[in-house]
């Protein structure tokens, strides 16, 4: 029987009048590394509400509410007060994970909106076993076949100067052609003004899911390298707002979350083949060395990096933060708390990170939330443990979607397998 136990009862409540003007957040942890239990095994969080403005001391007598969620299936529900740490007691019978989510309340008893007022974290029992919904039979020859085809086609290459501030850099606006009718690969591209031919390192940057402009990290390429920033829907990469918002509204409307059932005619495939042959291009650029070929992303963009990094032999280093659509079965076919990504198709299985995790060879990094419920922990385990190279990840507690819930967040990391 689930047992959960908290360290102090919700029978009294606040007075009337009691003024949150404090810049209240949460610490919290596990007893133990939070990836490491075994199912069954108890999981003991403690959570304590601290005040941001006073040095993050303990604040009592507020009134908190608790919710813990599992890949079980379970949930349950608590009131406390914040006069001692929260303590919760739990566990989970399959392998999987446990989610548990603290907030402190007004003095009507209201949850106090936003992210920063939160505890959202969690942990994994024997989370490397958490199966996986088979990837489609055909998926590497489909891959192999149509990765041949792109580059067997003949492409054209527009390049637009941007005037650029720093003077040391050159900075162009690139439209590539992919297929006959389709967008194509657009972006920037940005690389030192006195660069000798072979003298370079190759960074190509993918960008999380929506609308807006562009940019080069200048810092980077004067350190040596070629910098690539990927146009995530073969837009122009330097325009006014009123151009990305009407082309959210129309053109590319539901992005991502539309014709899943169609192979080819998918933003995800899409974007592949747009990615594909703008890497094509970089790697023809003279400057290049030839030898060291990074891709790097966060959530959509962390997608992109996987593909780009299972799809591309040529890419050396991968680094995917939070990496979007990751075991999309997960939900419908394990009963697994899902995310923010379209729902399931047999189709998305060739888009899939996970699935396009088992291609990846080169060197990855990988940095994850145990509160990120837009890419839940569940997928990111099965992608860490299909990526076939030298592997690294970075696992936080109390971390939503890209950024840290409370303070003194709790950090693990692994190498190679979850040990």
């Amino acid at each position: 029987m689930q047992k959960i136990v908290f360290s102090c009862f919700a029978a009294a409540l606040l007075l009337p009048g009691v003024c949150f003007s404090e810049n209240l957040t949460f610490t919290g942890t596990t007893d133990k590394n939070p990836l490491l239990y075994k199912t069954g095994e108890e999981m003991r969080f403690t959570v304590t509400l601290v005040d941001r403005d006073k040095n993050n001391a303990p604040v009592p007598g507020r009134r908190l509410k608790w919710v813990r969620r599992g890949d079980d299936g379970k949930t349950e529900t608590g009131e406390a007060l914040s006069d001692q740490p929260l303590v919760i007691r739990t566990s989970i019978g399959k392998p999987g994970f446990v989610r548990l989510t603290v907030n402190v309340c007004d003095s009507e008893g209201n949850i106090v909106k936003g992210a920063k007022h939160a505890f959202d974290g969690g942990a994994g029992a024997d989370v490397d076993r958490i199966p996986a919904w088979p990837k489609p039979a055909d998926f590497d020859a489909f891959w192999d076949a149509e990765v041949k085809r792109l580059h067997a086609q003949p492409c054209q290459v527009k390049l637009t100067p941007v005037e650029w501030r720093d003077k040391r850099i050159a900075v162009f606006k690139f439209e590539i052609t992919t297929d006959p009718g389709e967008r194509p690969a657009t972006g920037l591209i940005g690389y030192p003004v006195d660069a000798k031919p072979k003298s370079l390192s190759l960074i190509v940057s993918t960008i999380g899911y929506g609308f807006g402009r562009y940019w080069v990290t200048n810092s980077r390429i004067l350190e040596g390298n070629i910098w690539m920033t990927l146009a995530r829907q073969g837009e122009d990469p330097i325009r006014e707002p009123e151009y990305y918002e009407k082309l959210k509204k129309n053109e590319m409307k539901n992005f991502c979350f539309r014709h899943n059932d169609d192979k080819r005619n998918n933003d995800f495939y899409q974007m592949i083949v747009r990615n594909l042959r703008a890497v094509q291009y970089a790697k023809s650029r003279p400057e290049w060395n030839g030898k060291s070929l990074l891709v790097t992303g966060g959530s959509m963009g962390g997608f992109q990096a996987v593909a780009l990094a299972a799809l591309d032999p040529d890419v050396t280093r991968c680094r995917a933060v939070i990496p979007w659509v990751a075991d999309l079965a997960g939900a419908p076919k394990f009963q697994r708390m899902g995310g923010w990504r379209p729902p399931f198709t047999e189709t998305l299985g060739y888009f899939d990170t996970a699935n396009l995790a088992t291609r990846v060879t080169c060197p990855t990094e990988m940095e994850i939330g145990l509160g990120d419920y837009i890419c839940p922990p569940s997928g990111q385990m099965i992608l860490f443990r299909n990526l076939k190279g030298p592997k690294t990840m970075k696992v936080n507690q109390n971390f939503g979607h890209g950024a840290p819930y409370g303070v003194n967040t709790a950090v693990y990391e692994f190498k190679n397998e979850i040990r």
